[in-house]
């Protein structure tokens, strides 16, 4: 005997079935957990650069945009931002959510040594880290 037999011999059943699947899943909608802030890892690198004493027109130029130029070619990037201030340069580079940040963090390590030579050389070694804001 299938269901449609049953529920048309015993339309009582069918009623009281369907009453009860509208009922449960209701109460299963109601007590389903909706988190307003989901736990998601941003993958954003942070470098910081400083050179003593140096003007931010100089950190902007001289560091800043090299740096900047050398992070632009990392596959995924999504945004960079950049602030020179008197003796310091701080770029950060927001990723795409399905990108890897320990792999990006490699990358953007591995473009900064290249680009290395074409900064100051009394220039303090960039600083590379990861933040999940």
């Amino acid at each position: 005997m299938t269901l449609s037999d049953l529920s048309i011999k015993n339309p009582v059943f069918a009623w009281m079935l369907m009453l009860g699947l509208i009922v449960f899943g209701w109460i299963g909608f109601e007590k389903m957990g909706i988190s307003q802030m989901p736990d998601v890892d941003y993958p954003v690198v942070n470098v910081s650069v400083s050179l003593e004493g140096a003007a931010p027109e100089v950190m902007e130029t001289q560091v800043t945009d090299v740096i900047d130029g050398a992070l632009m070619g990392i596959q995924g990037v999504k945004d960079i931002s950049s602030s020179s201030r008197r003796g310091q340069s701080r770029i950060t580079v927001e990723f795409e959510l399905d990108r890897d940040i320990d792999v990006a963090m490699q990358e953007a390590q591995a473009k900064i040594s290249a680009a290395q030579r074409e900064l100051p050389r009394d220039i303090d070694a960039p600083t590379v880290s990861k933040t999940n804001p």
